[in-house]
């Protein structure tokens, strides 16, 4: 994504772990204890992702024509994988049946608003993580 914009949702929390201070950004209810790829989890996050006109971007849309838009790529299964890999990764994924990914460039910004209401987020068997885009 291009840049993130964060709206304040009350006072912030603040905790130290192992005496690292941390501030919760976020809270991630999760469709089960160890999700499967494809499953979707609401993220309360009080964000806007925006992605720039002109950049290229990577989408997956499902059997309803919803478009889910990769925020972050892992290297978690492949320490390989680069921006590079993206385009071509729909050969790597095991797609749900009805689901296809795609690269795409936006011609103008598209933004993933999800301050009012929590995000759709689901990973790919590569733990890339994709948003579904709103408005």
């Amino acid at each position: 994504m291009s840049s993130i914009e964060k709206v304040s949702a009350g006072a912030p929390v603040r905790k130290t772990f192992g005496g690292i201070e941390m501030l919760r950004q976020a809270t991630v209810q999760m469709a089960t204890v160890n999700p499967a790829p494809y499953s979707v989890n609401k993220v309360n996050r009080h964000t806007v992702f925006t992605f720039d006109a002109g950049r290229e971007i990577y989408e997956l849309i499902d059997p309803e024509g919803q478009r889910w838009v990769m925020q972050t790529w892992s290297q978690i299964f492949d320490p390989a994988l680069d921006l590079t890999d993206l385009p071509g990764l729909a050969g790597r994924l095991d797609l749900p049946v009805g689901w296809r990914y795609q690269p795409r460039v936006p011609t103008s910004p598209l933004r993933v608003d999800t301050t009012t209401c929590s995000a759709h987020v689901i990973q790919d068997e590569l733990a890339n993580s994709y948003s579904l885009q709103t408005g």
